[in-house]
């Protein structure tokens, strides 16, 4: 059955089931349309990384622990009779040095490196020399030997590994390779970072990092790190004080990306979050093959999807801000909104949007699967589908995401977010001046939310020249953001019944009862005649909507 199929069938199993109170419908409609958005996806950038890249390719930095398959630089044959017995392949792996060469992987077996060399297991017919990027490296022997390399060619300030293989004689018993040719793999810690937060020339941070000093960095993986460097630029061998030898990135300065905002959002990515298997693991990692190719905003997509964040403008910079629950800084009501400017206010969103959405779909590369891309358990609430009467289906690619349990967690805010529905538009006076994007203020007002306080998020600001700004607002809640272990599927499994958090504390329908008239109960979810009447107007609406 395609994806197209499975989808439309599931959608309508899923209207037959409201309609006809079946549940076991639903759940089966359910599980089809997943099956539908669980199919493999690449972009553009990604489907380049999957592949083992010949000819010209844009220059590459790999950012926190990422599996690559690199580009040709020179292949050659040598040995035997006729010259051809051993294939040797010289493979760029990033255009910067690396911290370490994890392992790699022959066809689909993974091996730990353990340093240059023969590699066990082969007979002695494959051998595997890695080479960090470093200013001084030197050049492989086999490169000199056999590959017309001088001894001044020695990939200055460029990770490559040299694989070299002997093949198979065309009547071997036991060959080694059966299959023919090998694939490679390389699974590399990325490029050295400098973290402002251990560096004592900025502002609240202790410790001997500079960004002039590129032997005090170090390796890590943690997102809001590696998200500043790429921001202040990768540079051919570390030059960071020669614009002209920008590499891959933004190449800001320290006066246009502050060294001093990145803590706070590094804090929150270094936060543990506890695992149901036991253990811990931070709260958002990295794993970023970028290509200079790439334009800004997308990368800075990915680092916010990564995050389960959002894209700010503090101070008129850019800043992905992590997910995290934060403190309102403001709380206004109706007296405070500037007379004679326009007030906007909507509980519901368009069909074509997206931030409405009831089932979300997290895919990322997972190591476990030779870091192909994977699909995270479906997060979804049976309640909700019912309530919008069919999916509505989101899928979250997390391409600098490599844990399953960090991709769980970006789907689930995902989902949760697109419970809450409530955007608004505003305009404040003076008073309010220092407010900026991300920021979270409360609204209490008479006529809009009957009374109750709705807590926003500043999607977007405008100001004007007699400092007053024009807010576009999106609710938002702390319960977005809350997970235990119990939050947390099993790979391969449907989570179908996390609740929805509460819209702050405002909800414009008095709570219904279970021991309503005619209200009706699966064994696990009780359908109130409000529940009812409002899946019955849903589908009327789908109704009127089809042609």
């Amino acid at each position: 059955m395609s994806k197209t199929v499975r989808a439309v069938a599931g959608a309508a199993l899923i209207v037959v089931g409201a309609v006809t109170g079946n549940v076991h419908l639903i759940i089966a409609g359910a599980s089809l349309t997943a099956g539908a958005l669980t199919g493999p996806k690449l972009g553009k950038r990604e489907a380049t990384a999957a592949a083992f890249q010949l000819g010209e390719t844009p220059r590459v930095a790999l950012l926190g622990e990422v599996m690559t398959y690199g580009s040709l630089a020179n292949g050659f044959n040598h040995g035997g009779d006729y010259g051809t017995d051993w294939e040797v392949l010289d493979i760029l792996l990033a255009d910067h040095r690396c911290d370490a060469l994890v392992g790699f992987y022959v066809n689909d077996r993974y091996i730990a490196f353990t340093g240059n060399g023969q590699v066990a297991g082969y007979g002695g017919k494959l051998t595997v020399s890695w080479y960090p990027g470093t200013a001084d490296q030197p050049v492989d022997p086999l490169l000199a030997a056999h590959g017309g390399a001088a001894t001044t060619d020695r990939a200055t300030g460029v990770c490559h590994v040299v694989v070299a293989y002997q093949a198979d004689k065309p009547n071997a018993k036991n060959p080694v390779w059966p299959g023919g040719r090998p694939r490679f793999g390389w699974v590399v810690r990325g490029k050295r970072c400098y973290d402002p937060r251990k560096d004592s020339t900025v502002t609240g941070g202790a410790g001997p990092h500079r960004w002039s000093e590129p032997s005090t960095w170090e390796w890590t993986d943690n997102l809001a790190v590696c998200r500043y460097n790429w921001v202040r630029g990768i540079y051919a061998c570390d030059r960071v004080s020669e614009p002209g030898q920008l590499l891959v990135g933004r190449g800001l300065s320290a006066a246009e990306a502050p060294p001093e905002r990145v803590a706070a959002a590094a804090n929150v990515c270094d936060e543990l979050v506890p695992l149901a298997s036991g253990g811990a693991e931070r709260r958002y990692r990295t794993a970023a093959s970028i290509g200079a190719a790439e334009s800004f905003a997308e990368v800075e997509e990915k680092w916010r999807a990564a995050s389960a964040g959002m894209i700010a403008q503090p101070e008129g910079s850019i800043e992905v801000v992590p997910g995290q629950a934060q403190a309102p800084v403001a709380w206004i009501t109706d007296d405070d909104l500037l007379i004679g400017r326009p007030v906007t206010f909507s509980e519901h969103r368009s069909e074509a949007d997206q931030e409405w959405c009831n089932t979300v779909v997290a895919r990322y590369p997972e190591p476990s699967q030779k870091w192909a891309q994977h699909s995270a358990p479906v997060r979804r609430d049976l309640v909700d589908l019912i309530a919008d009467a069919g999916p509505r289906e989101r899928t979250l690619d997390l391409d600098y995401c490599r844990s399953g349990t960090q991709a769980q967690r970006c789907a689930e805010i995902a989902r949760r977010m697109g419970r809450l529905l409530i955007t608004a538009g505003l305009s404040l006076g003076p008073r309010f001046a220092e407010l900026e994007e991300g920021d979270w203020i409360v609204w209490t007002s008479a006529r809009r939310t009957k009374g109750l306080p709705v807590t926003f998020r500043i999607e977007a600001y405008q100001d004007d020249a007699g400092w007053q700004k024009a807010l576009t607002l999106r609710q938002i809640a702390a319960s977005v953001f809350d997970w235990t272990i119990s939050d947390e599927q099993t790979d391969g499994s449907v989570a179908v019944q996390q609740p929805t958090p509460p819209p702050s504390i405002y909800d414009p329908v008095m709570p219904e009862t279970a021991g309503q008239a005619g209200a009706v109960s699966d064994g696990t979810t009780t359908y109130t005649p409000g529940k009812i009447k409002a899946i019955e107007d849903r589908l009327v609406r789908l109704e009127e909507q089809q042609p």
